[in-house]
């Protein structure tokens, strides 16, 4: 009876942290969007269109390896949490040292890449004004070394992940976000070119924040002190696990910009305008989904390491409800009323726009249930045989989507293409979990999830349309469709779509809110 206590206490106090995680990290987005937004905002009136152009051209250069860091970060946490999981204190040491060591090479060809090619690019092919070439290549550098700085904390970052302290992190982002509110603040205030100082308030920024993610990783984590490691076996399997992932990054990449040139090119720019409005609305929904995904990965993949299978199925179970259900009772109101919040957005909005951002909405929904499956696939390490199959389905979406506009099909048949390919791709996904963890069971995934989730999302946007139907007022019909619609999904999603357990995860998560608060 105690070790029955005492594993049910633990598994209590890890479902907490998830809630409180899960809960800064709301937070953290919230704060971060206002920050941001009102940035945007401040560094277009005090830089002016022309430099605020010119800005932003150039990080789009320097940017453009920036992807490599999300993969490299999202590699090296899942070896840290899984060794945490093993407890094996000695591979942690190793991963952090090992992945410092490919941090600084990786930094050091990026740098030369940027210093070479990029350089020449941004010299010779982008369209700048004469007078601002200086400011520019000033601007340029800054960029390069603020890019460096986030490579360089890159081990630093994945171990705070693979501790679940959120509450740091939350700190730190969002001081990263005041400080460069606050140069975009003092622009004017000195005697050198506003584009010039705005650049190199970034790269300050840059740089106190990666010295606070080395600081707090020094103080708080043993792993965290490197130590040269010659370990190939190892290190090859991060760069096995990190090219793997990199070829999923590419893959989603690829689609939605491959999608956007094939609008361009059949059916022009004002289509492409509704679809670029439409990828706003993915980039915002993909952030709130990154977000509650990241308070789950650690755990999950701790389970996965210690051979917690009970704890790991909870873990699956929950994360696919919280996400689908979250998700669902922000995309129906929005999806329901797509009209009148566009008009409210964008003042003028064409029939294209409306239905590119619903389906987007919905493409959103059904991509965001295959992060849980991915979780387990990656802890158990068998990337090459997940990725390859799946991001390689996820690929034939674009020639789907040429054969179709070829055959005179409508633009929006984009989004049919790329909803239709992600189901497909999430049955193989299923498939590739059932073959690797054989605990997993489909008929399980149908009857918990599936069929339950199906009668919780009819009966809400059942809901949702009644309310649009019967409110004539185009605010009064906002309101209540905005703030009755989730209502009604979150009450049936609880009453129908949980069990006894995961209804215990979820009040330890109101608990939290409610402790916060």
């Amino acid at each position: 009876m105690s070790d029955f206590t005492q594993t049910y206490n633990h598994t209590e106090g890890k479902n907490k942290r998830i809630a409180s995680n899960t809960i800064l990290l709301f937070l953290r987005m919230f704060i971060l969007t206002l920050i941001n937004l009102y940035a945007v905002r401040i560094v277009l009136r005090r830089l002016g269109e022309e430099d605020y152009g010119v800005f932003n051209t150039v990080a789009g250069v320097v940017m453009a390896t920036s992807f490599l860091s999300g993969v490299l970060a999202f590699s090296v946490q899942r070896f840290l949490s899984f060794y945490l999981g093993k407890h094996d204190a000695q591979s942690l040491r190793k991963i952090f040292s090992l992945s410092l060591n490919i941090v600084v090479i990786l930094s050091i060809v990026v740098f030369i890449i940027l210093e070479t090619v990029g350089l020449w690019f941004v010299n010779t092919q982008l369209t700048i004004p004469t007078e601002r070439m200086q400011a520019m290549r000033w601007a340029y550098q800054f960029g390069i070394f603020g890019l460096l700085c986030s490579f360089i904390q890159i081990p630093f970052t994945a171990a705070m992940f693979a501790h679940e302290d959120m509450g740091n992190y939350t700190i730190v982002s969002t001081l990263e976000c005041l400080l460069r509110l606050l140069a975009a603040y003092l622009i004017g205030i000195a005697a050198i070119d506003n584009l010039v100082f705005y650049s190199s308030g970034i790269f300050v920024s840059a740089t106190i924040i990666m010295l606070l993610y080395i600081g707090i990783g020094h103080l708080k984590y043993n792993e965290c002190h490197y130590k040269y490691v010659k370990d190939k076996k190892l290190c090859k399997e991060i760069l096995f696990f990190s090219g793997w992932a990199l070829y999923g990054s590419a893959s989603n990449m690829g689609m939605i910009q491959g999608s956007t040139i094939l609008i361009n090119v059949f059916f022009g720019s004002i289509v492409t305008a509704a679809f670029a409005i439409a990828l706003q609305i993915y980039n915002a929904f993909n952030s709130l989904c990154n977000s509650m995904v990241l308070a789950f990965r650690p755990p999950m993949i701790k389970a996965y390491a210690e051979g917690n299978a009970a704890y790991l199925r909870q873990l699956f179970s929950v994360s696919n409800k919280f996400l689908l259900y979250i998700l669902a009772a922000i995309a129906i109101p929005l999806i329901c009323e797509m009209p009148t919040i566009l008009e409210i957005w964008l003042h003028e909005v064409s029939p294209n726009i409306v239905l590119f951002a619903r389906l987007m909405i919905v493409y959103i929904v059904c991509i965001s249930m295959n992060n849980p499956i991915s979780i387990i696939m990656h802890a158990s390490g068998h990337i090459k045989q997940y990725n390859l199959p799946v991001e390689t389905i996820t690929l034939m979406c674009l020639p789907i989507t040429w054969l179709l506009f070829r055959l005179g099909f409508p633009a929006y048949y984009v989004f049919i293409s790329m909803i239709g390919v992600c189901l497909v791709a999430h049955v193989v996904r299923l498939w590739c979990l059932k073959r690797y963890h054989r605990s997993f069971s489909i008929r399980s995934y149908m009857t918990s999830l599936v069929i339950p989730s199906a009668v919780v999302l009819s009966v809400g946007a059942c809901c949702a349309w009644g309310l649009h139907a019967y409110v004539p007022n185009m605010v009064w019909r906002l309101v209540t469709v905005v703030i009755f619609t989730p209502l009604v999904v979150l009450s049936l999603a609880y009453c129908f779509g949980t069990t006894r357990q995961e209804k215990g995860v979820f009040v330890s998560l109101i608990h939290s809110i409610r402790n916060h608060t």
